[in-house]
C-alpha cells in the first residue's frame, strides 16, 4: 500500500518530469491529491526536502533502468552507449534531465566528494566503463572520476545549448554531434 508521503513524492515527480522543478509547488501537489498544503508539509518540512526526495527517486529510477542494460565489452562502444542513454533522456524528458543534471538545488551531489564516495550510482555506471577501459589498456591511466566529469560536462553543455535553442539541429543530428564530441574527447584534437 502506498503511503501519503509516497503519493506526494510521486505527484511531485510527475510534475517535475512534465513541467520542471518550478511546476512542483506544495499547493499544486496538495490540490492534485486532494490534500491541503499543510497536509503536504506534515510529510515534507519544505519544498527543498520534497525536491530532494524527487531527485533521489529519479536517480534511482534512472540507475535501475541503465544498470539492467548489457554493457558492451568494447570500451568505446560502451561509452557511445552512455552517450545514447544521456541523449535519450535529454530529448525524451528535457525537464527531468535539467532537474537531475543541470539545475542548482539543495542536496545535489557535488564533485568530487559525493561522486568518489559512491553517492551517485548513475555516475558510477560511467566510471565503471572508464575503469574497465583503463584496466584493459584501451584508455590511458587516469582518475576515472575526472575523466567521467569531462565526459558528462561536455554532454551536459551540449544538451543545455540544444535545449536553449543555441544548437539548431534535429534530434538525430544533435545525437550525431554528441557522438562526434565523444570521439574528439577519445582521440584528441592535436595533430
Amino acid at each position: 500500500m502506498t503511503t501519503t508521503a509516497e503519493r506526494i513524492a510521486n505527484a511531485a515527480k510527475e510534475m517535475v518530469i512534465e513541467g520542471g522543478s518550478g511546476a512542483a509547488s506544495m499547493r499544486k501537489i496538495g490540490d492534485a491529491l486532494g490534500l491541503s498544503p499543510m497536509a503536504v508539509y506534515r510529510h515534507f518540512p519544505n519544498r527543498e526536502a520534497l525536491l530532494s526526495r524527487v531527485a533521489d527517486d529519479l536517480f534511482e529510477d534512472t540507475w535501475d533502468e541503465w544498470s539492467r542494460k548489457t554493457i558492451p565489452d568494447d570500451t568505446e562502444a560502451a561509452l557511445h552507449g552512455a552517450v545514447d542513454d544521456l541523449v535519450d533522456l535529454a530529448l525524451a524528458r528535457p525537464r527531468q534531465f535539467a532537474f537531475m543534471f543541470l539545475e542548482r538545488r539543495e542536496g545535489a551531489r557535488v564533485f568530487p566528494a559525493d561522486f568518489s564516495s559512491g553517492r551517485s550510482k548513475v555516475f558510477g555506471l560511467l566510471t565503471g566503463i572508464i575503469d574497465t577501459g583503463i584496466a584493459s589498456g584501451t584508455l590511458r591511466e587516469a582518475d576515472s572520476w575526472k575523466v567521467g566529469l569531462t565526459f558528462t560536462a561536455t554532454l551536459y553543455g551540449l544538451v543545455e545549448l540544444h535545449q536553449g535553442g543555441r544548437i539548431a539541429l534535429s534530434d538525430n543530428d544533435f545525437r550525431t554531434l554528441c557522438h562526434d564530441s565523444l570521439e574528439r574527447l577519445l582521440h584528441g584534437i592535436l595533430a
